[in-house]
Formats: C-alpha cells, structure tokens, sequence
C-alpha cells in the first residue's frame, strides 16, 4: 500500500510555495530519451504524484495533454487553482492504478515522489498504460546548496544537521531513500532490461531565496511535519526558530531573515526506462 503523506490544506499551500520546479534540462533530457526511439506523435503524459503541480508544468509544452495526479486532494486542489495551461489537468489518484486505458501514454513521470508509491503495482501500471517505446521516468533532488563565495558548506552543514539530528526519529524510510540513497537501491531498479535504461545526476536547479523561504521549505519535510504532529506547534516552532538563528549567524548579516537572500541550488538525480518496442 502507498504512503500518505501532505494532504493537509497548509502542509500543500507551502508545497507549492517553497518547493523548486525542475530545471528546464532535465525535461528536455526526459524527452530526448524519449524521441531517441519512439517515432510517433507525443500526444500524452502523467505525472504521477504531482503534488502542487511544479513536475507536471515541465511537460506541458511537449506533449498535447498531460495530466497530473496525486493521491492528497489538497496537492491537486493547489495544482489546479496555480496551473495556467489549457492542456494541463489534474485528478486526485494513487499511483497504483493508473486512470488510463492500456498503452495510451508516451511518457510516465514521477517527481520526488516515487518513494512513497507501492514500486512493484505502480511499474506494472506503468507498463499497462504506456505506448511501445514509451518513457518511465523517475527524478529527486537533494537537499539545496546555498550557493556563498565562502560559506556553502558550512550553510549546507546547518541543513543537514536539521534533518539528520534535529528531527531524527521522525523522517520516514522513503525520505531517506531520497536525500541519503538517490533511489540507489535495488527496489528502484526500473522493470525493462538495462540496455534500456539510463541514470543522470548532473542536472540542478539554482533558485534564489530568502532565508525565512529556506525556513518555510522545511516544513515540507515529511519529516518536520512528523515531528509536529507528535511534538506539537510550539515545539516544531522552536526548532525552525533554532534553524534560522543558526544560518542568520553564519551568514553574519543585519538584514532581516525576510530581507536576506541567498542562491540556493537543488541537484537532481534522473532514472529513465524505456518500454521495449512491440514484437508485432
């Protein structure tokens, strides 16, 4: 069964406030894979585990319709009242069956999400509703960088030690398969043979921030939210309050947390499997 996880109202608003949308880069890599060797026209994709919708924009100016669900109410409630695209539209619907008739998808996408999908039910959905030669696609990233001529990593220190011991005990295996693993592990490994499959680590995301912004992002963390619900508000408080003190003081500034901005940079990871052309 797959995890549950953001379905709050507030927990999806800052989903899709303080959450990156993927670089341009890795969308055009997806769909040169893709067009490496199907040969038809790319008429539709899902993006599954869409959240506020930031994955499934990247695929709109490629395909004719692409559709975006998600398993929360409250993610897809947020994507549609955010998204501008006449061919884009989202449902709410778990990854494990797929609302699309047999081979009728040129590409499959999952962002930063697959980790909470039950693997083996969502491959063979996957497989059942693409086309011959079309594309699973699964992709993360890390935790950002905040990218400082002298204190990147000792501003990156101060993230990882909030998920790492701050808010250890509370971050879920999936998480862990993310920020720690990169989807390295053998349940990942995608359903097609290894000739048809490819892995890339070398796209990133830079955004500009300001400090209270990184704060915001984690409290996206399932991990955070985790901790709040056992702690309660005014712990879960503090320790954001601690988190922020902390960067404010590395980075030695006057300017409020409000008022201070940084670069902060998100590097992706790609899985890409292709489904193998029909024997017909």
């Amino acid at each position: 069964m797959a995890s549950r996880f953001f379905e709050g109202a507030a927990h999806a608003a800052a989903y899709a406030k303080f959450r990156p949308q993927p670089p341009t880069s890795l969308g055009d890599q997806i769909m040169g894979f893709l067009k490496e060797k199907y040969e038809g026209p790319v008429m539709a994709a899902a993006d599954v585990g869409c959240g506020s919708g930031q994955s499934t924009q990247i695929l709109a100016p490629h395909f004719a319709s692409v559709t975006g669900l998600d398993i929360s109410e409250a993610q897809t409630s947020e994507a549609i009242k955010l998204n501008s695209r006449a061919n884009v539209f989202f449902k709410t619907s778990g990854a494990e069956k797929l609302p699309f008739p047999d081979n009728s998808l040129q590409l499959i996408t999952a962002g930063q999400a697959c980790h909470w999908f039950d693997l083996p039910q969502f491959y063979k959905e996957a497989d059942r509703v693409l086309v011959p030669g079309g594309v699973l696609a699964l992709y993360g990233y890390m935790f950002p960088y905040a990218v400082h001529e002298n204190l990147t990593e000792k501003l990156f220190e101060i993230i990882d030690h909030m998920y790492k011991s701050e808010l250890n005990g509370y971050v879920h295996q999936g998480s862990k398969e993310v920020y720690l693993e990169q989807y390295g592990g053998e349940k990942y490994k995608l359903i097609y043979d290894e000739q048809l499959e490819v892995r890339d680590d070398t796209h990133f995301k830079d955004k500009m921030a300001t400090v209270a912004e990184l704060t915001g992002y984690i409290t996206t963390w399932s991990g955070y939210q985790n901790f709040k619900s056992k702690n309660g508000d005014a712990a879960a408080q503090k320790i954001l309050d601690d988190f922020q003190n902390r960067i404010m003081t590395t980075l030695n500034v006057t300017t409020s947390p409000e008022d201070t901005e940084i670069c902060l940079r998100f590097k992706y990871f790609l899985l890409m499997g292709r489904k193998p052309p029909s024997q017909d």
